[in-house]
């Protein structure tokens, strides 16, 4: 459940590191100069040594995870550059071997690994096409996705956090189909409810309340369905959809204080007329995340 994420290292011995790994000090271009840390590659992750002593960790623990056991994505010898696969399931037991890892690797306890940045995200797998769901995404409060990659991934970005929605079956030439819903936190304020301070804080019981904010993002998120037949619906709602399927009618046509009432008529013409992709990805989310976290249960992890 857990992807990417930004670490600072707390009383680390930097010497051992520097003998662990191969580090590179960049020099400018246009000046000449020395950067003032030096950076090493670890399994798509970077770790790097600033002169003052400070040690950060970044990177999807996930992909470094899939690299140490030797599993790929099914496109990377097509990749030029390839960057590691996180489009299979990440679970709390895959998770904790990473810390161990980590542990080794910087000699440290997790208490010493401090969170900056995390990332929650759930693979699901729909049994629809994912871009037909990316299609009719709308806006996060008040604020209209931003679609990239082909309209492939599709976010918001907040002041303290950026929920994100992508196709991995695309992106990695899957088989089956395969929708990530994400939530980075960007502000370790979101984290507070969560009770995650460092690598120490990450178990089971911290992993559901942050599956519960994960939910909260989604269930924020406005989508209109393109499963949408409005057979047997009034000449009303059906003059509505050309309004409620345009992301910029939500925004700039409509005031805000509007917005409420529409958007319970778009919810309830859902729920009668189309196959409801939205509540599908959700109750997904839900049933991965309930897998992820029974694992621990059967390692015995606290």
């Amino acid at each position: 459940m857990i992807d990417y994420i930004k670490i600072l290292l707390f009383e680390i011995d930097t010497s051992t590191l520097l003998e662990k790994l191969e580090f590179k000090t960049e020099v400018s271009e246009r000046t000449g100069e020395f950067s003032t840390k030096r950076i090493a590659d670890y399994h798509f992750c970077k770790i790097t040594i600033h002169d003052s002593g400070i040690v950060l960790f970044t990177g999807s623990i996930h992909k470094l995870w899939n690299s140490l056991n030797q599993i790929n994505a099914p496109n990377y010898k097509e990749v030029k550059k390839y960057k590691g696969f996180n489009g299979n399931q990440f679970t709390i037991n895959k998770i904790l071997e990473v810390r161990k890892n980590l542990q080794i690797l910087f000699n440290c306890e997790p208490q010493q690994m401090i969170f900056q940045n995390i990332e929650f995200g759930v693979n699901t797998t729909p049994e629809f096409e994912p871009k037909l769901y990316l299609k009719g995404l709308l806006y996060h409060n008040g604020v209209l996705f931003e679609s990239r990659f082909g309209n492939n991934l599709a976010q918001v970005p907040h002041q303290r956090y950026i929920i994100k929605i992508y196709n991995k079956s695309e992106q990695y030439k899957m088989k089956d189909n395969v929708l990530r819903v994400e939530l980075k936190i960007i502000k370790t304020e979101e984290l507070k409810n969560i009770g995650i301070t460092t690598f120490a804080d990450v178990n089971s019981n911290t992993l559901n309340r942050a599956k519960e904010l994960l939910l909260k993002r989604f269930d924020e998120v406005m989508h209109y369905d393109y499963t949408t037949t409005l057979k047997g619906a009034t000449e009303r709602q059906k003059q509505l959809k050309s309004n409620y399927s345009n992301p910029r009618y939500w925004i700039h046509d409509l005031e805000s204080n509007l917005r409420y009432r529409h958007k319970k008529r778009l919810l309830e013409i859902t729920r009668k007329y189309s196959k409801n992709l939205h509540q599908k990805i959700r109750c997904e989310i839900v049933q991965k995340c309930s897998i992820i976290n029974s694992l621990s249960k059967t390692l015995n992890v606290a």
